[in-house]
């Protein structure tokens, strides 16, 4: 699979919004606000949103979502999943302590099982790469989500722990597996 990142012909800038991440099907790209109606779509899919940690989203809470990912005092890299243009899921990758960035993906439910959630990972993991002072790369889902978890294996992670009452969402405690790529700092290679 061949990646490419566009930005001016500049190396990639986590918080550049200009920022192009393309593969073989797919562009990743900043979000819009006009991509909205897309992404209610699938972020208001009760079963889209059964393994994640948000949803299902009223379409205040979809633009309220925009709003968030297209400020720019936003820290994290939020890109847009689109095919054929049109916005069928979303990938991040928010920074944390100490060189460590953790990813989430949603996808359309109509296009699981493609492939096009492990080529997104993929091509962002190869992204966070180029990142200087990166030494985690990790990705959380939920036990009863194989799926997820395969393309976290896919995309170069591998599986370290389930943690128990990882975190609180819509009033229940909900344990996860965590899958992790450690990076060797100098010269952003898996170590």
């Amino acid at each position: 699979m061949e990646v490419l990142f566009h930005a001016d012909a500049l190396p990639p800038d986590p918080y550049d919004v200009s920022m192009i991440i393309e593969t073989d099907r797919l562009v990743l790209r900043p979000y819009s606000t006009s991509d909205a109606e897309d992404v209610h779509a699938y972020g208001s899919d009760p079963e889209v949103c059964r393994t994640a940690d948000f949803g299902p989203n009223t379409w205040e809470e979809t633009v309220a979502f925009l709003a968030s990912v297209t400020d720019p005092a936003n820290s994290a890299i939020d890109l847009a999943i689109t095919l054929a243009g049109r916005v069928v899921g979303g990938i991040s990758a928010r920074p944390g302590d100490e060189g460590r960035y953790e990813l989430g993906w949603v996808m359309r439910r109509d296009l699981w099982d493609q492939g096009y959630a492990t080529e997104a990972a993929r091509a962002l993991v190869a992204h966070v790469l180029t990142l200087d002072g990166v030494t985690t790369i990790s990705a959380r889902c939920r036990p009863d989500n194989p799926a997820s978890a395969r393309v976290m294996e896919k995309a170069g992670l591998r599986f370290v722990t389930r943690i128990e009452r990882d975190r609180e969402v819509r009033g229940e405690w909900v344990d996860s597996l965590l899958y992790e790529m450690d990076v060797n700092p100098v010269g952003g290679v898996p170590a």
